[in-house]
Formats: structure tokens, C-alpha cells, sequence
């Protein structure tokens, strides 16, 4: 059962198991859960004696999964799609039986209790027949983590049980093996692919996740398959349309920016629909692009409009503090007029471009140092990139109904 005490039971010896604040769950007989393991990192690993295992949190997890697309909506759905299974098989007098038959809600509720509740003794007996025999183990602990009410509560996946007995040979990496023998299976369990429109974006974006999402590092990748030539919006169409003419099983993002080029450029891709598990998404608005200066022929001093989708490059999401120069943001300048949106196509200099990506990189170089430096950077522009391919990531699960508005894909 997913929470019975172990403890209470005898049944400590030649287990493994997952620990969500005080509730146990996930146990395995003389082996481990390959699927569970691929969620963690060796550097999260953790050999403390009698306490050998993996050590995350509630909000790294809850973001892991959802990248693997295990959300919070797909996994209530699944939850409560097993509860109406079971109930369709008890026999009709089970009631008169006096055997409480619960429903999802109750079930939930009964399972938070016991995630957030300080008592080391707590006891929980879930249906078997709902989780043990309908639900997948990410499944599981996605519920699990969706009713922990801190997002910082450790969760530890203790297998000094399986060490100590000889099932395991510490610092053998687990981790690694079980995803790489994900990788190996990609037809059924499709790693996520985020597309950019080149090499600067894509390398930039990997550097920049590794200070503000460190414990995504490994699991969200920015993939660069232009060979190192200047990419552009075109390309990225055409890359997109390649992998879906290959039949490429992966969970695909598109990732560009936000601004009238770009937009025009992936619409003719957006009205001509894809497979399911494939997404087109911008850069999101920001708020610092909604009065931002901007040079045209219309004035010669720098005039303040909302540049969100016209002039949204990468460069105006790395930190508000590189568009500074003499304490002044670099304008946009207006260029070509792009008839299909109606709107202008606008972007900083291409000096500063190059300035604002070699500051970037000290930045970078700065907050890896020293973490404490970030809370006197900028990082709200990368923070919303990341927040909006989270989001993404479970779109097209079953669950809600299709993309959001952002998000152009297969429904």
C-alpha cells in the first residue's frame, strides 16, 4: 500500500522507499524504481552511515516531473479515472458491508495529511487497487508532492536498507544508469527537446539555467543543431518540420523570440497544425518591454512603446542591468516594416548585442562563484523563460484542454 507505516510492519529489510516529510511510500522488495531514481542526481546523493540515498525537495521534484510531463492535471485525472474503475468493480452490496468507499478528493486529502504532518509515526492505507494496481509510480509521487504544502520539504529516496544488505554497491550512480536506459527506450518515454533559433540562444539559455534552475540542469536541455552557423527563424521551422517528417518521438519545444520576425515567420507553421507533442513557443512578455525606449524616424529623441512581440530578442531577457549604458537602457531601433504582422521588426545594435552577451557571461561567471551575488542580478527575464517551458512541457497531456494561448501545438 503507497503509505503503510513500514516501521509498524517489520518490513524495513531489503527495502527501498521514498520519504515525503514523514509518509513512506514507493517501497521496493530488494530492488529499487528505476523511473524514481531517474528523477534525482548523483549530486544529490547522500551517504550519512545508516542513511544512504537521494536527497531533493518537493518544488525540484514537482519540477522534474512536470518536465517529463507528469502534471498536476494529468495526474488527478489519472487518479480519479482509477477511483471510477475501482468503484465499478465492487460488488453491490459492498456498502451494506459497512466498507467505506472513498472518492479521488478524499483519497487526496487523506494522503496530504499525512505528507504534512509532523507525527514520524504516521500511518496511511491507501486502495491498492487504485494505486498499486492503475497508477504509475511517477504518477504517484506527483500526487504526493502536489499535496505537500512546502515546496522546500525534503524528499529523500533511502536505499541504505538495499546497500547494507548487498542489493546495492554504494556509489555505484544510479541516476545516470536509469536515465540513460531512458534514453535508450525514447519511443516510449520521450525526453523533452527545446529548440533554439541558433547557437548563441541555445548556449546562453544552458548557462543561464544552471545559476536560476540549477536542479534542472540535465533534465532541461537547449539543443543546437545548427553545426554552429548564424541561426535564424527560418531555420528553426525547418528544423521543426524535419523532426516531425522523421517521425522523432520526442516532446518538442520550439523556443523563439518574441518579436514581429519571428512571429511572421512560425505563423504559416502555427496555422498548419502539428503532431501532438510538439509546441512553437516565444519568449513571454515582459514587464521591463512595455515602455522601453525606441529609436525611428519619427523622432530623434528616444520614445517609450511596448515592445513585446516586435522586439523581444534574447538579449532583452538577460538582465535589465546589461541594457544599461550610462545608467540609460540601449533603445531599440526600428528596421524593416513586416507586413504580415502589421508591425515593425525592432532589436538593439549589433555592438550591443555582442556587448550584452559578454556580460552576460560575467554574470554568470559571477553568481556560479558566489550565489549571493544573484540577488543583486537580474534574472527575471530567464526566470520567465524557464516558468513558460515548464508550462508547456505539460500541454497536450489530456488534462487541460490543449495549449494555452502562448503555446501553439498539437492538441
Amino acid at each position: 500500500m503507497i503509505g503503510e507505516t513500514m516501521r509498524q510492519h517489520g518490513l524495513m529489510a531489503t527495502h527501498s522507499f521514498v520519504e515525503v516529510g514523514q509518509l513512506w511510500l514507493l517501497a521496493s522488495r530488494e530492488s529499487y524504481i528505476p523511473d524514481i531514481a531517474a528523477l534525482f542526481t548523483e549530486m544529490e546523493l547522500r551517504d550519512e552511515g545508516e542513511r544512504y540515498g537521494y536527497v531533493s525537495s518537493v518544488g525540484e521534484l514537482r519540477d522534474r516531473l512536470q518536465l517529463h510531463g507528469f502534471t498536476a492535471k494529468r495526474a488527478l485525472k489519472e487518479l480519479e479515472t482509477a477511483v471510477g474503475i475501482w468503484h465499478g468493480s465492487m460488488e453491490p452490496n459492498v456498502l451494506d458491508l459497512g466498507v467505506t468507499v472513498q472518492d479521488a478528493a478524499a483519497l487526496l486529502a487523506e494522503l496530504g495529511a499525512a505528507v504534512n504532518t509532523s507525527n514520524p509515526w504516521v500511518r496511511q492505507e491507501e486502495p491498492q487497487e487504485v494505486f498499486w494496481q492503475q497508477l504509475e509510480t511517477r504518477t504517484i509521487l506527483r500526487l504526493a508532492l502536489d499535496v505537500a504544502e512546502d515546496q522546500d520539504l525534503p524528499v529523500r529516496y533511502q536505499l541504505d536498507d538495499l546497500a547494507s544488505h548487498g542489493f546495492l554497491e554504494r556509489g555505484v550512480p544510479i541516476t545516470d544508469q536509469a536515465r540513460e536506459e531512458r534514453r535508450e527506450n525514447v519511443a516510449k518515454d520521450a525526453p523533452l527537446v527545446v529548440l533554439t533559433e541558433g547557437s548563441s540562444d541555445s548556449q546562453l539559455l544552458t548557462e543561464a539555467v544552471r545559476v536560476t534552475h540549477p536542479h534542472l540542469d540535465g533534465f532541461l536541455r537547449f539543443m543546437d543543431f545548427s553545426g554552429g552557423a548564424e541561426g535564424s527563424v527560418s531555420n528553426l521551422a525547418k528544423l521543426v518540420r524535419s523532426f516531425v517528417g522523421a517521425g522523432i518521438a520526442n516532446r518538442v519545444i520550439a523556443l523563439a523570440d518574441n518579436d514581429s520576425a519571428a512571429h511572421d515567420a512560425l505563423d504559416k507553421l502555427k496555422r498548419e497544425g502539428l503532431p501532438d507533442g510538439y509546441r512553437i513557443l516565444h519568449y513571454p512578455d515582459l514587464p521591463l518591454l512595455v515602455s522601453y525606449p525606441t529609436l525611428g524616424p519619427q523622432s530623434n529623441e528616444p520614445i517609450p512603446m511596448n515592445v513585446n512581440g516586435m522586439a523581444g530578442s534574447l538579449e532583452m531577457y538577460l538582465g535589465r542591468e546589461l541594457l544599461l549604458v550610462d545608467g540609460a537602457l540601449v533603445p531599440v531601433q526600428w528596421t524593416n516594416y513586416v507586413s504580415g504582422r502589421r508591425s515593425y521588426q525592432g532589436s538593439i545594435s549589433p555592438q550591443e548585442k555582442s556587448r550584452v552577451h559578454a556580460k552576460f557571461r560575467d554574470k554568470v561567471s559571477a553568481a556560479r562563484r558566489d550565489p549571493t551575488v544573484r540577488n543583486e542580478q537580474d534574472w527575471s527575464g530567464i526566470n520567465a523563460i524557464v516558468e513558460a517551458v515548464l508550462a508547456a512541457s505539460g500541454c497536450g497531456d489530456g488534462a487541460d484542454g490543449g495549449a494555452s494561448p502562448d503555446v501553439v501545438g498539437g492538441e
